[in-house]
Parts: structure tokens; C-alpha cells; sequence
């Protein structure tokens, strides 16, 4: 037997759909500072951890250091970030 699914469609406006964007926006980042805070200022992050953290490509985070949006620190041949730095630049 098949099941009848029913779907709804709205209709919204550019401005409306622009406004649920940017509330979601801030609450993702709301969400990634709330963790960036339970790590502790001290803790290390690896380029993926911090990938990760910030939802986005392993990638973009080389290229935020590249272009020196975030700072890298270099322990032997590891790269890592300071989640104390990343917290700070969430904030600006």
C-alpha cells in the first residue's frame, strides 16, 4: 500500500529568507563560541579540529593563515591554533 505524503510549499520573500539566513547565522556561531569556551584557552587545535569547529573546509583554514586571518603555531612538524585566538577572532 502507498502512504499519501502531502508537502507544503511557502512562499517567502528575499528579505525573508535573507533574514532566517542571517538567525542562523548567529546561531551556529553562538553554538561554536559556546565550544571554543568549554575547550579552555590554553588547548591546542589541530587545522581539521578547527575545520571542524568553524564547519568549514580543511582548505579555508589554511587559506585564513596564509592570509593571515588566523595564526598558526608550529610544534615540530604539527601546525595547531590557540582556541583563546580563535575565540577572540569569533568575537570581533
Amino acid at each position: 500500500m502507498r502512504q499519501n505524503k502531502q508537502m507544503e510549499l511557502a512562499v517567502v520573500s528575499v528579505e525573508q529568507l535573507h533574514q532566517e539566513f542571517e538567525w542562523m547565522k548567529e546561531q551556529l556561531k553562538k553554538e561554536i563560541l559556546l565550544d571554543v569556551e568549554k575547550m579552555g584557552s590554553k588547548e591546542l587545535l589541530t587545522r581539521q579540529q578547527l575545520a571542524d569547529y568553524l564547519s568549514v573546509s580543511k582548505q579555508t583554514i589554511i587559506n585564513w593563515s596564509k592570509e593571515g586571518i588566523i595564526k598558526p603555531k608550529f610544534i615540530g612538524n604539527r601546525v595547531y591554533y590557540k582556541a583563546e585566538e580563535v575565540n577572540n577572532l569569533l568575537n570581533q
